[in-house]
């Protein structure tokens, strides 16, 4: 076989690499509520690639870019995770090659050699490599400073192939719309392909400044690809607008709907970006918006109103229909929402005390309950599913099996519409108790909004950015 055919195969991925792949997609499907791709013709189908990849969410960030790419994806991770030697077998069974870490030892750095050969060979043979150049995993919405070890990867080994290989470094922004809570959605948001042709003549003159300037490369193009925001506290006020304003920035077009995921995720990289454009220039304005939000958020706290009830204008036949739907839903779905909680109860208590023992870990919130949740109803379904297989037969066990889950999600649907009608049916009352406050909390939304409108349409203006409006509105994924 020649090198040019051995370099374009397809992907060989050993037994146990495909059986956790199915048991991964099958776990995170599950677990969560949508799982967004986008430009994700960006990868190649064959050829050596190297994807670098933002890091919120430790474990998570790997098994998530590994089940969605299609390919097999070799993972750089470190060497804390080998210690127990199963785990080591099983870890390095499918591909994934450890990294010592300065922080973790540094008098074990020169076995990093082993790391890179590793990383030549694996893309020599036409495979692919995952690496979160941030080396740890981080709350903060933002891309810290990048590590340079995936350039070196990269120019290393084209170097070592005369500059020949081909291999493509493809960057890929992880959003999470939460990072604490089951049934949530993610967008992995794929960049195109790094052009590399300057970067081999710069690192055949100067390596160091090869490196260097590729690195600065990668993080400026993970920047783009996620929601980058690099004061902690602009990260609290861009959560505030978010709450108040994203829904006005909505398309309202029902074709769109479909693209939600999509459409909030650039709604919000560009609320980051106009409140860090007047953070460096005009503080003071940003500084009396928060105070506004601020004293907003406070009244309706005080009132134990929420921003969703005052964005909606009822009339009795409303209020009445409400009524009638909360007394309907709660009588009628009652029943099965009692079986659902009944059966899922106990492990959906041991996943949240499992994922509450990370809470000084917060990025590793939702792997815990990924597999500490999954052990726990793995368990329970298999102990119930046989309970009733022993009472009964073994037919009445499958399609007990199966209600399971069903029955837990409509519990959750349940207990969620059931809180919406609540919500406003409490807000229905209040409005004819205390009418006068809710027409002036309401009033002094819709300044805040006319304020913000404002501001966004100065923002647009002064970038040169007033032709991209619809493009905020409606993004094309």
């Amino acid at each position: 076989m020649s090198n040019e055919d051995r370099y374009f195969q397809a992907d060989r991925k050993p037994l146990l690499y495909r059986m956790t792949g199915v048991m991964v997609r099958f776990g995170l499907g599950v677990f969560f509520q949508k799982i967004e791709l986008r430009h994700v013709g960006n990868i190649p189908a064959r050829g050596p690639v190297v994807f670098v990849a933002n890091h919120p969410n430790s474990i998570m960030d790997a098994l998530l870019l590994g089940a969605v790419t299609r390919r097999k994806v070799n993972f750089i991770a470190h060497a804390g995770l080998f210690r127990w030697k199963p785990m080591a077998w099983f870890l390095r069974s499918c591909g994934v090659i450890p990294v010592h870490r300065r922080s973790d030892d540094p008098g074990k750095m020169d076995e990093n050699l082993n790391t890179f050969k590793a990383c030549y060979e694996t893309l020599e043979a036409g495979e692919s490599i995952g690496i979160f150049p941030e080396g740890t995993s981080d709350m903060l919405r933002k891309v810290k400073k990048v590590k340079t070890g995936a350039a070196r990867i990269v120019l290393e080994t084209e170097q070592r192939n005369g500059y020949d290989l081909g291999v493509a470094l493809i960057p890929v922004g992880l959003h999470f719309f939460s990072r604490s809570r089951f049934r949530s959605r993610v967008l992995v948001n794929f960049g195109e392909p790094v052009p590399m042709v300057r970067f081999f003549t710069m690192y055949d003159t100067d390596p160091v400044a090869g490196v260097r300037i590729l690195t600065d490369e990668i993080q400026s193009r993970l920047e783009v690809l996620t929601v980058n925001i690099r004061e902690n506290e602009l990260d609290r006020f861009v959560r505030e607008i978010e709450f108040l304003y994203r829904d006005e920035l909505k398309s309202t077009d029902p074709g769109t709907r479909a693209k939600s995921t999509v459409e909030e995720f650039v709604i919000t990289q560009k609320i980051a970006e106009c409140v860090q454009y007047y953070q460096d220039r005009q503080p003071e304005r940003v500084a009396e918006m928060r105070e506004r939000i601020t004293d907003y958020r406070r009244k309706l706290d005080r009132l134990h109103l929420r921003d969703a009830m005052l964005r909606d204008h009822q009339s009795k036949a409303t209020i009445s229909r409400d009524m009638v739907r909360v007394l309907g839903l709660g009588l009628l779905g009652f029943p099965p929402a009692l079986y659902g909680a009944a059966n899922n109860l106990i492990p959906y208590l041991i996943s949240e005390g499992f994922a509450r023992m990370f809470l000084h870990e917060r990025t590793k919130i939702l792997t815990a309950l990924l597999f500490g949740g999954g052990l726990a109803f793995v368990l329970f379904y298999g102990l119930q599913i046989a309970y009733v297989a022993h009472l009964f037969s073994w037919p009445w066990a499958v399609l007990y099996g199966i209600s399971l889950p069903i029955a837990g999600f409509y519990t959750l649907a349940y207990l969620q519409l059931l809180r919406k009608y609540r919500r406003r049916v409490s807000l229905s009352f209040f409005l004819f108790t205390n009418k006068h406050l809710v027409i002036k909390m309401r009033r002094q939304r819709k300044q805040l909004i006319a304020a913000m409108n404002s501001v966004r349409d100065e923002y647009l203006a002064l970038t040169g950015s007033a032709t991209q409006r619809p493009t905020l509105q409606t993004p094309t994924p």
